[in-house]
């Protein structure tokens, strides 16, 4: 069973998207090097020299991402966000495959075990390390370790939770939660808001045929 499976995955019917992938498929059983465009978070254009490794796959987000060394953007790429790649033929350089040291970080959160909360967050969570420990019959205290370039996985995947997860530490990842919270509740009330003007107006037209 999949709980909180996003609907935004990546796009498997794009001629690019398959393009790109049997590039990065080839190159990782030919131990190819490669040189990537890829779009950031910005829009901007990026160009980064990659030794790619391994492909992974998130079952929950339905989303690919590349994991390799040399690119000093950090070791992993959103296959989504590859515009095109193409091999390095000639003299790749030679420290492409230094792999970027991790840089470990930990979020603290408190558990509401409801509606198998405590079985959702250690699947969700699986290739993490984390620390769960009992508070008291329905509450757990987690820890919970990752790499930096996770980050904005991890806002998400807990936010998903709702009211069941309480980050209590660090300070920086709860002001990024507070914000993010913020930001859904902002665009809910505008959709909302956007519907009900729609339904006066519906309703103002129909008042009007009826009159006329």
């Amino acid at each position: 069973m999949i709980f909180d499976q996003y609907s935004d995955g990546d796009d498997y019917q794009s001629e690019t998207y398959i393009n790109n992938f049997r590039i990065l498929l080839q190159a990782i059983r030919t131990h190819t090097s490669l040189s990537i465009v890829q779009e950031n978070k910005h829009g901007q254009k990026l160009t980064v020299l990659i030794q790619p490794d391994y492909l992974e796959y998130s079952q929950k987000d339905d989303k690919f991402r590349l994991i390799g060394a040399g690119s000093y953007l950090g070791n992993t790429i959103n296959l989504a966000r590859i515009i095109s790649c193409q091999p390095i033929k000639e003299n790749p350089p030679t420290d492409l495959r230094k792999r970027n040291p991790l840089k470990l970080r930990s979020v603290i959160f408190e558990l509401v075990d409801q509606r198998n909360a405590l079985e959702r967050v250690l699947m969700h969570f699986a290739h993490f390390k984390k620390r769960v420990q009992k508070i008291d019959v329905n509450h757990y205290e987690a820890t919970l370790f990752y790499d930096k370039e996770d980050e904005t996985e991890i806002v998400i995947r807990i936010l998903s939770f709702g009211p069941l997860l309480k980050v209590k530490a660090p300070v920086h990842f709860v002001t990024k939660i507070n914000r993010s919270e913020k930001l859904r509740n902002l665009k809910v009330r505008s959709f909302f808001s956007m519907i009900k003007r729609h339904c006066i107006v519906t309703i103002e037209l129909s008042s009007a045929a009826k009159d006329e």
